[in-house]
């Protein structure tokens, strides 16, 4: 089958949704499908473009069996509502030409957000005739509305409206989240269209590195936190995550002198974070860039805890992409999210960390205490997590997710 996918993230792009863009259409090619990507030039997550790429309308190439496309995209260095617009609706623009270079294909996946490569997808449905999924990682309307990014005006009205238009044009939609495939069919969306298929990781292979790399690499680059209970966050440091929340607790935890924190990537909270450690004189907070991924694993071998936070109202509307590979490690969580969330849910199922509500201060340094104090807690909360993984795994999900298309095809065409 002659399948295209499109997303604005995709390799060499290495952080939160362009790992599941990238994995998805590489898996359908390892499973004999004829497969177009469809994307931009990769800026994410450090919002820059490689030199080689800075001025190039299209390019093309070959990656693990799956044909690529580029377009070229707007990168704004210091992304805000309204440049973010303009980033989208230019890969939009470039994605639409690039899908007729691409040609008639029987079925189109759209990863979304952005919410605008949705109408693309609509347009060559129709004119091909094709399969339509939209693969929904993060409810973009949602997300702005119930983290204040946004206040609701005539932009985010056309935004829902447009929203509606496409998922009633779509032939199904998938979802990574039980919460999002019921805020979608609170929307309207007919349950017959929907499908959740969580986001995976290969487990063996996460497993692999863990057994045959050599402890120690991180933190020997780091001889402050040598010695020391180490907790760390990595990921994007935007206002959906909520990060501020681990300053915070690393100025509350003082008095712990063996405790140390790391905050690992990019975004646009990151100035004020470090402003706040540095007047605070918190120096038991180390800042550090965006890992690789092979780095990031080594991080994950070598530290106590990792924390994960979302702010609040935030839990339904996206999922943190990070959860599986820290429980594949075995690593315990310290937590930060609204009781009832999507992330408080799985790990307090699983069993695999320790949930706080946002907010609650005394909670989480409780947690932190608990954590610190119990190697053996650690070593159980770490152990369960791997466990429950284990439902995540790249074969499983995505072979049931390539079922559905080809069952969909099949039906239409009997």
């Amino acid at each position: 089958m002659k399948i295209l996918v499109s997303s604005i993230n995709f390799h060499p792009d290495h952080s939160g949704i362009a790992l599941y863009a990238t994995d998805l259409p590489v898996y359908l090619a390892e499973r004999g499908q004829d497969v177009t990507m469809v994307t931009g030039f990769p800026y994410y997550p450090n919002w820059k473009k490689r030199r080689e790429d800075r001025g190039k309308l299209f390019g093309s190439g070959e990656y693990k069996g799956v044909k690529v496309l580029r377009g070229y995209l707007y990168v704004p260095e210091k992304p805000n509502t309204i440049k973010r617009v303009l980033h989208e609706a230019s890969f939009t623009l470039f994605a639409l030409l690039n899908f007729l270079k691409a040609g008639r294909h029987e079925s189109i996946v759209i990863v979304s957000p952005p919410l605008l490569l949705g109408l693309v997808g609509v347009v060559f449905k129709a004119l091909w005739r094709a399969q339509l999924v939209v693969h929904i990682q993060d409810l973009q309307p949602d997300a702005a509305l119930s983290l204040g990014m946004v206040k609701r005006n005539f932009l985010i009205e056309l935004l829902i409206k447009l929203e509606a238009f496409i998922y009633r044009r779509a032939s199904w939609i998938a979802t990574i989240t039980d919460s999002m495939k019921e805020n979608l069919r609170q929307k309207g969306v007919p349950e017959e269209k929907l499908a959740v298929y969580y986001n995976w990781i290969d487990v063996a292979d996460v497993s692999t590195f863990g057994s045959e790399s050599s402890p120690g690499k991180f933190l020997s680059k780091h001889p402050s936190a040598r010695g020391k209970f180490t907790v760390a966050y990595a990921g994007n440091i935007g206002v959906k995550q909520g990060v501020e929340v681990l300053v915070e607790l690393a100025e509350a935890s003082r008095s712990y002198e063996d405790v140390h924190y790391f905050i690992i990537g990019e975004g646009s909270k990151r100035p004020q974070l470090e402003d706040y450690a540095r007047d605070k004189g918190l120096e038991n907070v180390s800042f550090l860039p965006f890992l690789p991924q092979e780095r990031y694993f080594e991080m994950l071998q070598d530290i106590d805890v990792s924390f994960i936070s979302q702010k609040p109202g935030a839990g339904d509307v996206f999922f943190p992409s990070k959860l599986l590979g820290i429980m594949a490690m075995r690593k315990p969580l310290l937590t930060s999210a609204d009781p009832g969330s999507e992330l408080s849910t799985v790990i307090s199922n699983a069993n695999c960390g320790l949930v706080s509500a946002p907010h609650d201060s005394a909670s989480l340094l409780r947690n932190l205490a608990s954590l610190r104090e119990d190697a053996g807690l650690r070593e159980a909360l770490g152990e369960r997590g791997y466990q429950h993984v284990k439902a995540y795994d790249r074969e499983r999900v995505l072979s049931k997710f390539l079922a559905r298309i080809f069952r969909w095809n099949s039906h239409v065409g009997s």
